[in-house]
């Protein structure tokens, strides 16, 4: 048989198999095309509105309730330059970035210099220790038809973990889901917030986000003394404590 016949029919062999030919990638080829890209803030859609986590919500546990009511704002992360949590920075008002790799995906985000790592299934990432928790959490992620699925649990308790404006906390206990697909030349994300510590039923909403021509706008540089300014219109619920003093 001729060489060139023979390579030939290797090739359809490889295809009738399901292998990828010459300079393809298999777990690329999963990645959704228009995915990759920096998008604007995102913007609430459908029935459930991207309503703050305030502390009369529906979903939330007397626990949570309890707590809230109880913490003082001059102890909030924020005024730490703590990130933003998720969900919450999923609605903030600035840009962010998708990149598909072959094994992963990364999330950049203009606020508070995020970058979150979704591992892709199948590619034997190593998975965090049992004492092992994150600010973001820990994510991985797969593809389902049209759509990019992230399941991000792992989280390091946070007093704010729920909402940041509030102070709602989360647990180590939470779960969020994001579904990420196109329509159209928008970017939808449907995200669900389950967290059995603080919440009686999960709290599910819909971003859409348009693509942006600007760069991300990096570093953040989150400024400490700046962010404490606004302290000082806060009275302290317990002014019997010891002053908080923060390094400068």
């Amino acid at each position: 048989m001729p060489k060139r016949l023979a390579i030939a029919l290797c090739l359809f062999l490889l295809t009738l198999l399901g292998a990828p030919g010459p300079g393809l990638s298999q777990e690329r080829s999963s990645a959704i095309s228009g995915l990759d890209g920096v998008w604007n803030r995102g913007l609430c859609v459908g029935p459930n509105q991207c309503t703050s986590v305030g502390p009369d919500h529906p979903a939330l546990t007397a626990r949570a309730k309890a707590f809230r009511a109880a913490f003082d704002e001059v102890a909030a992360p924020k005024y730490d330059c703590w990130p933003t949590p998720i969900p919450h920075l999923f609605t903030d008002p600035y840009l962010f970035e998708i990149r598909q790799l072959a094994d992963r995906v990364i999330l950049t985000y203009e606020k508070d210099d995020v970058v979150r790592t979704v591992w892709l299934e199948g590619h034997a990432h190593p998975e965090p220790r049992v004492n092992e928790f994150f600010t973001s959490g820990y994510s991985t992620g797969r593809y389902e038809r049209n759509q990019l699925i992230v399941e991000t649990t792992r989280f390091a308790f946070d007093p704010a973990g729920l909402d940041s404006d509030f102070n709602v906390p989360s647990s180590t206990q939470k779960r969020v889901t994001e579904r990420y697909s196109l329509d159209g030349d928008r970017l939808r994300r449907e995200v669900r917030t389950e967290d059995p510590v603080f919440l009686v039923e999960p709290i599910e909403f819909v971003v859409e986000s348009e693509r942006s021509d600007n760069p991300l706008t990096l570093p953040w540089n989150c400024n400490s003394e700046a962010a404490q300014e606004i302290l000082s219109v806060f009275p302290s619920k317990y002014p019997e404590d010891p002053p908080v003093v923060r390094e400068r």
